[in-house]
Formats: C-alpha cells, structure tokens, sequence
C-alpha cells in the first residue's frame, strides 16, 4: 500500500462521502482511507460504513472526541508507506499515477504541494526560497505558520512517525497541527516542494478557528508554550519562533477579541503586556510597516493601539466576506 489517508470525521454529513471520493480510493489499489469518527451524533457513521461496504479500501474506525485523538488512531492503523491528513470538509486534488510515481521513488522525509483555499492557490512552491535547505525551510514555515504550517497538502514518511513515535497532542485545541508539524519537520533530512495543488481547504463557519470559545486565548497560550518547548536546543530558529507567536497573535485577535462588541482595545493592550507577546514584539520594527500582515504589530509595539484596532476589525470583515 502506497498511500494512507486519514480522515477524522465528526458530524460531517454534508461532505463526508465527498471527502473519501476525493481521494481516488476508487481509481487506486494502492490507496487507503482510513475515517476515524470520533463521536458523530448525525448521520456520519452510516454514510462511513456504507462507503465501506463499497470498498475494501476504506477503513472505518472509532476514537474519542477531537480530531488529534481521530488522527492518531489513524496512524496507529495506517499500512501505508506515506500518509496523509485529510480534513471531512476538504478535498484532495490531483492524485494522480505521476504523484503515485513521485511517492514511489521519493528518498524525502517530507512532501509539500500547493493548495487551494477555495479557488485561491497559495503557491508555496514559488513561495520557498531555498527548497533544499531543511534549517531554511522551517524558518520559513515558523515566519509565515498560516500558509505552511497546516497538517495537511502534506505526505509524511509513515517509518519516521513510527520511529519517533510521534503523534498528535491531544492537550491542544488550537494549533496541534503546528505543534506537530515542528516535531516532524526537525527530523527531517530531505523535504520535497511539488508544483501541483494537491488539497481544497474549504473556507467554512464550522471550522474550530472561526468558533467563538471563551478559551481560546488561553488554547492558543498552550500550543505557543508547546512549540517554545520543542525548539528548545535549537538556538537557529529563536528568531523565527518569535514571528511564529506573532502570527499567533494575529489569530488570536482576529478571530476571538475583535468578533464580539465589547472593550476590545482593552484586552489587545491586556495581551501585549504578557511577557511571551511583549518579548516577541522586539523582533519587529518600523521598516515593517509597509508588510500587511505586520502592519498591527508595529502599531502595537509602539502603542498605536487605536490603529492596530482599526485593521483587525477590518480584517475581521474581510474573513467574513471571504466564508460568504
């Protein structure tokens, strides 16, 4: 078996069967689709079983709520050489004999495609400066976690999970998928960028991000400590990894300070006083203000906190503009 894809299913109904297609499990004997449900209550599991009645090749399995407990089952079923992480309301693209081919031959640790964000490509193969660097690739990914550091678009060598025993931290509720990527991508000898698009993440309101939870910030602390820990002894990414929280930050804020009406200025100068965001803060400057995505934490750092407030809440409006 080539390929094993792992699917973590809750209440996705709607486009679970979708999902599984996507794959090419019907096209490929030498893929599996393993679909791990981990506590549906709509109709997921039936329409799980009966694809399984269909094909061999699909694999349904149970684990407890979250998709890092559904992921780690999956690995721990998976036969598969390579696998990949699929997400019940996205897609794969371009599974095709070539990419087969690629697999087959690959002497990498690490395979990265582009992907689509509904019909946006995000080109991290253009993106990528030194492509056979692995140090300069996970600075990078740490600098910029919201186009690189997504579990998925992603082939991992299924011997090097199980060497390392690695697996997903079911602790975290936000950015487990960062955390575990840092941990895969620092064993790594050799990663591989493909041109093709290789994922369709579908921009939804039902994803955990966008879900207003009163311990987010909180989460996000966790997953940011995590990571912090998992560099330890490797003084070449500090830099990086101070770009990491602040992209963090930007999340953080986005997506839970400025989506409710209340003193949102308030708890931004309230975050930018802990310790964690004030020391990551350093490592910008006034030459960054011409860099949209630094552009609020150059206001923050210099407490130009109205300025700052004006641009999260316009961003908040444009993430909404783009899921409708």
């Amino acid at each position: 078996m080539l390929l094993s894809v792992v699917i973590p299913a809750y209440n996705c109904e709607k486009t679970i069967i979708q999902a599984i297609r996507s794959t090419g499990v019907y096209l490929s004997d030498q893929i599996e689709v393993i679909v791990v449900n981990n506590g549906s209550t709509d109709k997921t599991e039936m329409l799980i079983k009966q694809e399984v009645q269909k094909n061999s090749s699909v694999i349904y399995a149970e684990s407890k709520k979250g998709a890092s407990n559904a992921r780690n089952k999956g690995i721990e079923i998976a036969s598969a050489n390579w696998i990949t992480f699929l997400d019940a309301d996205d897609c794969l693209l371009n599974l095709s004999s070539k990419l087969g081919e690629l697999l087959v031959n690959a002497e990498e640790d690490l395979i990265i495609g582009n992907y689509l964000v509904n019909r946006s490509e995000i080109d991290l193969y253009s993106m990528t400066k030194c492509k056979n660097n692995c140090i300069s690739i996970i600075k990078q990914m740490l600098e910029n976690p919201t186009k690189y550091m997504t579990v998925w678009g992603k082939f991992y060598k299924t011997t090097l999970i199980r060497k390392e025993n690695l697996r997903f931290n079911a602790k975290l509720a936000y950015s487990e998928d960062s955390e575990f990527l840092i941990r895969y991508v620092l064993l790594c000898k050799k990663i591989r960028f493909i041109k093709k698009n290789i994922y369709n993440y579908i921009l939804s309101e039902n994803s955990t991000v966008r879900k207003y939870n009163s311990q987010m910030i909180h989460e996000y602390e966790k997953a940011i400590l995590q990571v912090k820990k998992d560099l330890n002894g490797f003084p070449n990414f500090e830099k990086s990894f101070n770009f990491f929280v602040l992209m963090q930050f930007n999340l953080m804020i986005v997506h839970h300070v400025f989506v409710r009406n209340h003193n949102s200025m308030f708890e931004l100068k309230e975050l930018c006083k802990k310790d964690y965001i004030s020391n990551a803060l350093e490592v910008i400057s006034l030459k960054n203000v011409l860099t949209p995505r630094l552009l609020p934490l150059v206001f923050c750092k210099y407490h130009f906190y109205l300025c700052a407030t004006i641009i999260y809440k316009l961003r908040v409006i444009q993430n909404n503009k783009k899921i409708r």
